[in-house]
């Protein structure tokens, strides 16, 4: 046997038996409280301002049975609605909440972007994924069921964003402006690519975009994605990713340990990189990370290995079933449209690289806006002191002007 393989097996032989013995352990949450359903954004990030903004809780059943909870955000200085300037949707990325877009008081300077955009006029709707924290479980499943941890980018894009917008749609009765990050913007990439929700939305605003991920610059993502261990994780019955956990922590450090690193257990250095622009003393909040699915992961990994924007692959013969075809299904990025659509990425964000983004770019039709920061990082994006002046306004002047 060749020596890198002896090296790749000796690995994941000490992955096993240390993932197995963590499974088995007692898988409290390190340092917090075990995850519960169904908490109020507006109680935690926007009441203690009410002086200044209304907040009101929606909740919403996706096809398959999934209650998403969303949140909408207006300025009280507008007189009345028809100062508004219209809905504009907030979708988050991987292992984040809705609270993504609200972390940053508005009372300093570094304002989060959802205060940001009510405080310009903008009917401001926020959107939280399936298993996060502030969305509302299942109809009939719990967290410790197999089948409530069975999805991925796929079914974000199927049904948690139609779901939502849906939802905006028929409130307001209004077209709907859309800003996506990361994974936020990979499953509206992934829904517009097949003709959905294109007769709701106007203009759509996609930060560090995830389409392909083959030059990803994060190590221990990479060994993971290299090594397989999406799958090993798998094979142990591991359907729940989930940082805060003691079997999430183990996972970080075997990732870690595959790339030669030792890493301090953090979301944004071990995963999203530097970050040019955030403000350090409220680390801990930028970091306040969600559980995501196992499948999602292998299904970035899947996206990596085989150097495509495609659909999970299941294997050839659930392949043949769900698509008509041995291999998965390939979301066809010159069918987006481009007309009304604007890309904002970072020259120093290792998980949206330049190359994969350029890539993007090269495979829409022409029409698109865009615009590099090149000193952001991936969660510059969101969590930036300097996001309205440095982009947010920016976004703004696209969606207003026609």
């Amino acid at each position: 046997m060749e020596m890198w393989k002896m090296m790749i097996f000796a690995l994941l032989f000490t992955c096993s038996a240390q993932l197995s013995v963590a499974t088995n352990a007692d898988m409290d949450v390190i340092g917090v409280e075990q995850e519960s359903y169904g908490l109020s954004l507006c109680s935690t990030n926007v009441e203690p301002y009410s002086s200044k903004y209304d907040c009101q809780e929606y909740n919403v059943t996706t096809a398959d049975g999934f209650r998403l909870g969303v949140q909408r955000i207006n300025s009280r200085s507008l007189s009345s609605a028809s100062e508004s300037k219209g809905p504009v949707f907030l979708n988050h990325g991987l292992l984040s909440s809705g609270q993504t877009w609200v972390v940053n008081p508005p009372d300093e300077s570094d304002v989060s972007p959802a205060f940001v955009l009510a405080d310009a006029g903008y009917d401001v709707w926020i959107g939280n994924g399936r298993t996060t924290s502030y969305s509302h479980g299942h109809e009939y499943l719990t967290e410790k069921d197999e089948a409530y941890w069975n999805w991925s980018l796929d079914e974000l894009a199927a049904f948690d964003l139609p779901s939502m917008l849906h939802l905006v749609s028929n409130i307001t009765n209004k077209k709907i402006h859309f800003i996506g990050h990361s994974q936020g913007a990979q499953s509206a990439l992934a829904a517009l690519s097949e003709g959905n929700l294109i007769d709701i939305m106007t203009k759509v605003a996609l930060l560090a975009p995830v389409a392909y991920v083959s030059h990803i610059q994060t190590p221990p993502v990479v060994a993971a994605a290299v090594l397989h261990l999406d799958q090993l994780i798998e094979g142990l019955g591991i359907y729940e990713f989930n940082p805060k956990t003691k079997t999430g922590q183990k996972i970080i450090d075997l990732a870690c340990s595959a790339a030669k690193l030792k890493c301090i257990r953090d979301f944004t250095s071990t995963f999203a990189g530097t970050n040019c622009c955030m403000n350090n003393s409220r680390i801990e909040l930028y970091e306040s990370t969600q559980a995501t699915s196992t499948k999602n992961l292998i299904h970035f990994a899947q996206i990596y290995r085989a150097d495509k924007f495609q659909k999970y692959d299941y294997g050839a013969a659930e392949n043949n079933q769900r698509y008509n075809s041995t291999y998965p299904l390939v979301y066809d990025l010159s069918k987006v449209p481009t007309q009304n659509l604007f890309l904002a990425y970072g020259g120093a964000d290792p998980l949206a690289d330049l190359q994969d983004v350029e890539r993007l770019k090269s495979e829409l039709r022409t029409g698109y806006k865009y615009v590099l920061k090149p000193k952001f990082g991936h969660l510059d994006f969101v969590f930036a002191s300097n996001c309205k002046e440095e982009l947010y306004d920016n976004i703004m002047a696209f969606f207003e002007n026609s």
